[in-house]
């Protein structure tokens, strides 16, 4: 049924006939990155310094990761002095164990979680509900999908899938299940005022908050969020303790590296010249402050980054998450983000995926989710070639026998034949003879096998009735015989 999630372990061919099949799903995705595409090329038309300062923020994301361990420790000691702690994490594991121990000795029942796709990652959510914890997503999209029991569909807007109609019934099932009055319409205004209601009671019962960052600064051990909600800093600063899980990849020496950095997002995200909220924190409150956590605790999340260092993947590490490759994407477009089975979609999951999870979790993306239109190369701010890394993919798991053996043969085969002229010829003969059954009102239709999977859902024409080299002959020997 359209909207339904596919089935625990389903398949790529599977999750994507269902997106393809869910109408509903594909006109919002549709709408919503195409718009958020507008919006990145006016900003950058009517802001003239907005290229200048894309430039510098890729230098200073490149000198960063030069550098990523001593940077690390400098924060380290920077937010350790201000009565901070920093721990470092391999892995998903790691983390639920140290936010769980901090859990325990603290009391915490409920917890708030600002957006974030590192703790997405590392299904936190996921460890500290096995534990007993009430967790609640305070994000507006994000909320949304954690009613609807599904992964983020986009990196920035989680619930960009769903239409207003489809929140309404989530928020009508939230309402009764809480003996709460639910929305009085589906306008977004009223949508917005359930759950601002809603989330405004864990605020106040919350005992922890969870965070993730987009940025951290060395020079003076500070934490950067960016958002468009005020969720971020109800959840950071309510709370008797904050615990911010961020990548080591998110890293950058100085103030003046940020300056540069700090516009990006939202200018490649979301058209913006700066999000709504900017929040810096350095700590936990302070004797005489009125807000803040308690206790400031900052996790640092490995999870492969670091086996990335002085790889040819390196420059991956570079991606701000903004979802401008995303936006651009026919594949993304067309299929949108749960069709992917992770919680990064779009080209950057389709390299960032097997590249942290290991390739066998996700060899089907880059093999199949990517149509090499290198859309995404032109429209990431982070200047990451991510069509180069599809194909290095790609390459290595030609280089690992991963393909099906179908594959395999197939293109062996294909190879073969078209790696001279007289197979090439040969192979459109047959192919000519053989279109014949299945050419309606001039058109490919239901067509077998591989070329089954492109008559499916393209009006496809079917191959002429002779190749240009045979027409050419014709017409050079017409001419000689005249």
């Amino acid at each position: 049924m359209p909207g339904e999630l596919p089935p625990a372990g389903a398949t790529w061919p599977e999750r994507r006939r269902r997106a393809l099949a869910d109408p509903a799903m594909r006109a919002a995705v549709a709408k919503s990155t195409r718009s958020l595409a507008v919006k990145k090329e006016a900003v950058f038309a009517t802001y003239p310094a907005a290229e200048a300062m894309r430039k510098r923020a890729v230098i200073a994301r490149r000198g960063s990761l030069a550098r990523v361990d001593a940077l690390l420790d400098e924060l380290t000691r920077r937010v350790e002095a201000r009565g901070g702690h920093v721990v470092r994490a391999a892995g998903p594991a790691d983390v639920g164990r140290y936010v769980l121990d901090v859990a325990r000795r603290r009391g915490v029942q409920r917890v708030v979680k600002s957006k974030s796709m590192a703790t997405e990652e590392i299904a936190l959510n996921e460890q500290l509900e096995n534990a007993g914890l009430h967790v609640r997503e305070t994000d507006l999209g994000e909320y949304i999908i954690q009613l609807a029991g599904e992964r983020p569909a986009h990196i920035l807007v989680p619930a960009s899938h769903k239409t207003r109609q489809q929140v309404r019934a989530l928020f009508d099932e939230e309402a009764a299940a809480c003996a709460v009055d639910p929305p009085v319409g589906d306008a977004t205004p009223e949508l917005t005022a359930f759950a601002r209601r809603q989330l405004r009671a864990d605020f106040l019962a919350a005992d922890m908050g969870i965070s993730g960052g987009n940025f951290l600064v060395a020079e003076t051990g500070t934490l950067v969020l960016i958002t468009n909600e005020g969720n971020g800093r109800m959840t950071t600063s309510l709370p008797r303790v904050h615990i911010a899980v961020v990548g080591i990849d998110k890293i950058v020496a100085t103030w003046a590296d940020l300056a540069d950095l700090l516009q990006q997002p939202a200018l490649s995200g979301t058209g913006q010249r700066l999000s709504t909220y900017t929040t810096f924190i350095t700590g936990p409150r302070r004797e005489g402050e009125l807000d803040g956590p308690e206790e400031f605790h900052l996790v640092l999340l490995d999870n492969g980054r670091h086996e990335l260092l002085g790889t040819e993947f390196v420059d991956i590490l570079a991606c701000i998450r903004c979802g401008a490759c995303l936006n651009v994407c026919p594949v993304f477009r067309t299929i949108g983000g749960q069709a992917y089975g992770t919680m990064y979609s779009g080209p950057i999951g389709v390299v960032l995926t097997p590249l942290l999870g290991g390739l066998e979790r996700a060899p089907e993306l880059p093999k199949s989710a990517c149509a090499l239109c290198y859309a995404c190369a032109d429209a990431c701010p982070m200047e990451i070639d991510l069509p180069r890394h599809i194909l290095a993919l790609r390459r290595t798991e030609v280089e690992r026998g991963m393909e099906p053996w179908s594959d395999r043969l197939t293109f062996e085969l294909w190879g073969r034949f078209w790696a001279n002229p007289a197979g090439f010829r040969f192979t459109g003969r047959i192919a000519r003879l053989g279109q014949r059954v299945y050419v309606r009102d001039g058109r490919l239709k239901g067509a077998p096998g591989l070329v089954g999977g492109w008559t499916a859902t393209r009006n496809a024409p079917p191959l002429a009735r002779e190749s240009f080299h045979e027409w050419w002959a014709r017409r050079r020997a017409s001419r000689t015989g005249s």
